[in-house]
């Protein structure tokens, strides 16, 4: 039951929302490392995270933050890259938001 509610509500969220978002990149030894995004702001968390980074498509730093918690304001669409440190390795995800 539980599961054919939370695929319902994520299908609704989908609906709702006029913008998306796909994170690319999938790294098996990271499974607490877990990237969101809600309303214009793109939440990152992992209990061993020390920083992250956000850049833009041309390269330019957009924000650094430190701590478990990173979160990004994203006001324009178009391609992002995600830099994190997790565990003293940095982990990279591709942000596109359409």
């Amino acid at each position: 039951m539980k599961k054919k509610l939370f695929s319902l509500f994520t299908i609704l969220s989908i609906l709702a929302g006029s913008e998306t978002i796909a994170v690319a990149g999938t790294n098996h030894n990271n499974d607490s490392f877990k990237v969101r995004f809600r309303e214009n702001t793109l939440v990152v968390t992992s209990p061993k995270m020390t920083e992250a980074r956000l850049y833009s498509q041309n390269g330019k730093l957009i924000c650094k933050e430190q701590g478990k918690i990173a979160q990004f304001e994203i006001e324009n669409r178009g391609n992002y890259t995600l830099y994190a440190k997790v565990e003293g390795k940095t982990v990279v995800r591709k942000v596109v938001m359409k």
